[in-house]
Formats: structure tokens, C-alpha cells, sequence
């Protein structure tokens, strides 16, 4: 499948910029060249000899940054199991900042905005949505 040029460019972006760490980057280029594909898909046609211990956590990190999605599940041509199909965003990373807070905290957070939005349930946005998401991930 040819890679979008969204893609192309956000990925020009990152690299330029030094957005990613060495090994995030490694595993975004896996994946620029395959996309969509499996990990293990992307893994074996990457330019690099990391293998796939400690890859899968770096699809996970990749997508919490927003540069990867999770597209659906599909038969994996490697190893013939279900597994997630991953794509590419053409966003660049967010940073997701660690707070201090307990979980107790957060989760009462999160609950306050969650009343919020369904209080104003007919004239949130989808960003007011993405906030209450991000907020629940967070717990």
C-alpha cells in the first residue's frame, strides 16, 4: 500500500525535530513502510536487528502519543493469530505530561468532567470528548 503523504510529512517532521526516542522512531519507520500492518508484519520488515522483545510496548507508547492507531484486528501473515492492525496518524507526538496526583484524585477529576459534558451534553465538541477520554486513561 503506498503511505500517504500526510504521513510522509509527519513523519519529515518528527525525524527532523527529534520528536521520538531512537527506538520509537525505529519502530515508526517499521511501520511507515507497512502500514497497515501487524507488529510483528512491521517488525519483520524493519531496517533494524531489534527484535520483538520490548516492541509491542513501544506500539502502546506510540499510540498514547497520538502518531499510531489502533485500524482493527486482522489474521497476522507471521504468526496467524488475531492481532491489532496499526496504522499511521498524521499528527505529531503529544506529550503526555505525569502528574502527582493519586489515582483517587484523578478519578474524581475525570468524574467531574464527565458530569460536566453530559451537562452540556448538546453543545460539547469532540474535543471536549477527547479531553474526557484522555482524563480516563489517566486513572
Amino acid at each position: 500500500m503506498k503511505t500517504r503523504q500526510t504521513s510522509i510529512d509527519c513523519y519529515n517532521k518528527i525525524k527532523q525535530e527529534g520528536l521520538l526516542s531512537k527506538r520509537r522512531l525505529e519502530v515508526y519507520e517499521a511501520l511507515l513502510s507497512t502500514a497497515p500492518c501487524t507488529s510483528s508484519e512491521a517488525i519483520r520488515n524493519a531496517k533494524t536487528t531489534f527484535g520483538v522483545f520490548g516492541v509491542s510496548s513501544r506500539f502502546t507508547e506510540l499510540r498514547d502519543l497520538g502518531v499510531i492507531y489502533e485500524k482493527g484486528e486482522k489474521k497476522c501473515s507471521i504468526t496467524g493469530r488475531n492481532v491489532i492492525e496499526w496504522d499511521l496518524t498524521d499528527r505529531l507526538p503529544v506529550n503526555l505530561k505525569k502528574t502527582n496526583k493519586t489515582k483517587k484524585q484523578r478519578a474524581d477529576e475525570t468524574l467531574k468532567s464527565l458530569r460536566e459534558l453530559y451537562k452540556n451534553k448538546n453543545t460539547s465538541t469532540v474535543e471536549d470528548w477527547k479531553v474526557v477520554a484522555n482524563l480516563i486513561k489517566s486513572i
